[in-house]
């Protein structure tokens, strides 16, 4: 029995061992995760110092190129020395350059920091080894207070530079233009209001559709040729060949006046013959009105003097009487021209 009862007592001692190494094993796991140590791969150790690291924990990750390279091992204040010293345990050597950056930013809309280490121009130079025993952190924003400073000139914007008051103007004025167009005042009110407007545009719409249809018949009879401009339109070769011989025959009509041809080509023409001709006929008819306007010549007395007409016209009046005397004596001549020839 007392053997029974020992191999009893060494099972559950051995069983409570057992659990508690599996105990020991998944903290030691958890530990290691958690403070995100690789035991296996190298690790290389960085120190920045930052004036204000506004919120960064031991844990963060560190980013360099939008890849996360480390976390933020240890974070703390030094005695007797200025800012915050943060030490960064990155999973490879970074290589920095003169212009190099390391600030602290904010992981996410959320909340939460991480480091991010810009490396720098290569035109600037590589930092000195002396310049990676402590890097430098850059200014680190206060998210805070750049929120209240913004918050601030908002304000200030709205209530000192009047764009509440513009605001309410604004909000009056928008108003009032809604009431008068409710109440069918002005050009947008009628145009929401009544509608005339509408019908007219209605009736313009089917004007516009009767149009189409109008022109889309002529355009349907100049397809098919209908009409003189559709002839010309069309692949009529007669039509195509008068016209060619009236184009013909424009040319040869312009070529033939060019050439000096013909009574209309010959006034066309460069030569100065015909027109010295047609100015020396002008000229004379101009010398012949005016010997005629100055009483030269027979002619030109006939027409201005009037005596020869008063001695014409006496002349037709003798004339006219001794006519009338000789009918009156024709019928006693004739008698005595029987009378006496009888004898």
């Amino acid at each position: 029995m007392s053997n029974l009862k020992q191999r009893k007592d060494v099972t559950a001692e051995i069983m409570v061992g057992a659990f508690m190494f599996t105990i020991l094993a998944v903290l030691l796991v958890v530990s290691v995760v958690i403070s995100q140590n690789k035991f296996f791969e190298d690790s290389y150790e960085y120190t920045a110092n930052f004036a204000s690291v506004e919120g960064l924990r031991e844990g963060e990750e560190v980013f360099l190129r939008g890849l996360k390279v480390g976390f933020v091992e240890v974070i703390e204040i030094r005695e007797g020395e200025p800012g915050v010293f943060v030490v960064m345990n990155l999973t490879q050597p970074v290589t920095l350059y003169e212009d190099y950056e390391v600030e602290v930013v904010v992981a996410s809309m959320l909340g939460g920091m991480r480091v991010m280490i810009h490396e720098g121009t290569a035109s600037t130079g590589e930092l000195s080894q002396e310049g990676y025993a402590l890097l430098r952190g850059a200014e680190t924003q206060n998210l805070l207070a750049a929120a209240g400073d913004a918050v601030n000139e908002i304000r200030d914007s709205l209530v000192e530079g009047g764009t509440l008051e513009n605001l309410e103007v604004l909000s009056k004025n928008l108003a009032d233009i809604s009431t008068k167009i409710a109440n069918g005042e002005g050009t947008i009110g009628k145009l929401v209001q009544e509608e005339t407007l509408y019908n007219e545009a209605e009736d313009l719409v089917a004007s516009l559709s009767a149009a189409s249809k109008d022109v889309e018949e002529i355009v349907s009879r100049i397809n098919k040729g209908e009409g003189t401009l559709g002839r010309l339109m069309s692949d009529d070769e007669k039509m195509y060949e008068d016209l060619e011989a009236t184009m013909a025959n424009v040319r040869k009509v312009s070529q033939d006046l060019a050439d000096g041809k013909g009574i209309l080509g010959k006034l066309l023409n460069s030569e100065d013959a015909f027109y010295e001709d047609l100015r020396a006929t002008v000229e004379s008819l101009k010398s012949f009105s005016a010997d005629l306007a100055a009483q030269d010549g027979t002619v030109g007395r006939l027409i201005n003097d009037e005596t020869l007409y008063i001695k014409v016209e006496s002349l037709v009046d003798e004339a006219r009487s001794t006519i009338d005397d000789f009918r009156e004596t024709s019928p006693i001549t004739t008698f005595s021209s029987i009378f006496f020839g009888a004898f």
